[in-house]
């Protein structure tokens, strides 16, 4: 027993089975499906059945320019897993993505370190997990795959100097190839080969091949199926505003103190081990730059805040471990640090299968309380066809559900699809703003409005001749245009939930407006 303990290659097999429970255990608690995920599934099934993928909208009724989707690839891929596995396959599937973000950081924190201790890597590990938020507690989203290619890139990127292997370097542009062609956060590629250009130059080392390989990648975006169009595109989308996205805000700014907790607190430590470790002796400018770079990024935008956390474990994993020092000194790589790591190992996997089966209906079936799955299953039985205005998170749902007897207004795809005014005008009826009704006088009719039952809006609808209300429930109501005819009558219902019962049609019509 003692040899098996003392084994390296079980503690590590141990840890790496323990970090994918846990990750797993968070997958699987925190499943609530994301607002445009069925935005994904409909791209990817589209090009299921039509052999290509959509470049125009055919699912709104409003305005809107040609689908510049950034995420088309991971539309593809989503839309395989899910007819082909089901919801549990999307569930095993981000706990593979989010365990190799996890694997790899760990891969690049043993390229400095020579020894390894599994108990303090375990605890870290799980702070880590639970510090981010937007990757372990959030539906599968496009942007995982950002963030393990981040995570790839940064260890090839400390691997090549290093070890002076800049051979490695010409994989990146290999890694963006695909990645252009998957999410828009590529762009990060980009500001990491820049960062190590300019920090490579500052510390007099090796940094043309930072550069040619910039060069190479910048290149290599233009291969996708927008061409130049997709590449001016991702750089707008990159610096736009978007102030009623909560994504979009800092995670500082958000009313609710406790909201991202853990992140916040880890935060503020890494921000302290930045500040005095800058003062060591050997200044690494390239190390500090990023750190720097991806700290503002974090504290500007919640979408952004695995950045910091991805790179503070990487190159403040040394400060952490001087800080605590005392602590590593009692737990050394013997017998008791071993049999500590097994008990606190056996531990954390028991206490995550314990939550497994406690939650083992979320495995099977996902976590709708997000959708407006009440109000659209009596839109369904009843038949009610025509353009329909909802809340700009609901709409992806809603098109993936009812179309085509419906149209929407719009959805979570904004910028890929629609103008700003669009997005105004929804924003403006929502928030009862200064002419909230300009919506209404559109040249486009709306047939039918859903409400947040909360919203403050209900109390301007109800007034209103040219609106009735014929369905409400705990969280929506639902307002009829009066000019059509609606009668009570019973339908039968089958749901056709997570299959699409429909052909994608191949010949659409869309306008295109100037701005």
């Amino acid at each position: 027993m003692r040899k098996i303990i003392e084994n390296s290659s079980f503690l590590y097999s141990l840890f790496l089975f323990t970090v994918v429970i846990f990750i797993f255990m968070n997958t699987v608690l925190y499943s609530a499906v994301d607002m445009d995920y069925w935005a994904r599934l409909l791209q990817g099934n589209a090009f299921f059945q039509l052999g290509t993928i959509l470049k125009t909208d055919i699912f709104s009724y409003t305005p809107t320019h040609i689908w510049l989707d950034h995420e088309w690839g991971a539309s593809i891929i989503f839309s395989l897993i899910q007819n082909l596995f089901g919801y549990i396959g999307v569930l095993f599937f981000k706990t593979i993505l989010v365990f190799l973000i996890f694997l790899f950081l760990y891969k690049t924190i043993r390229l400095y370190k020579k020894e390894n201790n599994f108990t303090f890597n375990l605890l870290y590990f799980i702070l880590i997990v639970l510090a981010m938020p937007t990757i372990t507690q959030s539906w599968i989203r496009c942007h995982l795959f950002t963030f393990l290619f981040f995570s790839v890139s940064i260890f090839i990127l400390e691997k090549a100097r290093l070890f002076k292997n800049y051979k490695l370097l010409y994989i990146l542009p290999i890694i963006m190839l695909f990645w252009v062609n998957i999410h828009g956060g590529c762009v990060s590629l980009l500001g990491l080969l820049f960062i190590y250009f300019i920090g490579e130059l500052l510390n007099k080392k090796e940094y043309k091949h930072f550069f040619y390989v910039l060069l190479f990648s910048l290149f290599v975006m233009f291969i996708n199926p927008y061409g130049v169009d997709y590449v001016k595109f991702i750089f707008m989308a990159t610096t736009m505003e978007r102030p009623f996205v909560t994504e979009w805000i800092s995670p500082f700014a958000h009313p609710d103190k406790f909201f991202m907790i853990e992140f916040k607190v880890l935060y503020l430590i890494n921000l302290l081990l930045l500040i005095f470790s800058i003062k060591k002796f050997k200044f690494d400018y390239t190390k500090y730059i990023l750190l720097i770079v991806c700290a503002y990024l974090s504290f500007k935008y919640i979408k952004n805040t695995p950045f910091f956390i991805i790179t503070s474990v990487v190159f403040l994993y040394d400060e952490l471990l001087n800080i605590l020092d005392f602590i590593i000194k009692k737990l050394k790589n013997n017998f008791y640090s071993s049999k500590v790591y097994v008990l606190l190992s056996c531990i954390v996997i028991i206490f995550s299968l314990c939550n497994l089966i406690l939650n083992i209906s979320y495995i099977y079936y996902p976590n709708l309380s997000m959708q407006p799955v009440d109000v659209v299953n009596f839109i369904s039985k009843k038949e009610l066809k025509g353009n329909i205005l909802a809340p700009f998170d609901m709409g992806s749902y809603i098109i993936y559900k009812l179309f085509p007897n419906n149209l929407i207004y719009m959805d979570g795809r904004y910028e890929e699809v629609y103008y700003k005014q669009t997005k105004d005008l929804l924003d403006d009826f929502y928030n009862v703003k200064e002419n909230w009704d300009e919506i209404l006088r559109q040249n486009y009719k709306h047939d039918y409005i859903i409400v947040p039952t909360n919203a403050l809006v209900n109390d301007y609808m109800v007034k209103r001749n040219d609106y009735k209300r014929i369905y409400s429930d705990p969280y929506n109501i639902l307002y009829i245009n009066t000019s059509l005819k609606y009668e009570e009558k019973e339908v039968h219902y089958e749901s056709t939930f997570g299959v699409l019962a429909y052909p994608f049609k191949t010949s659409v019509n869309y306008i295109e407006y100037k701005k």
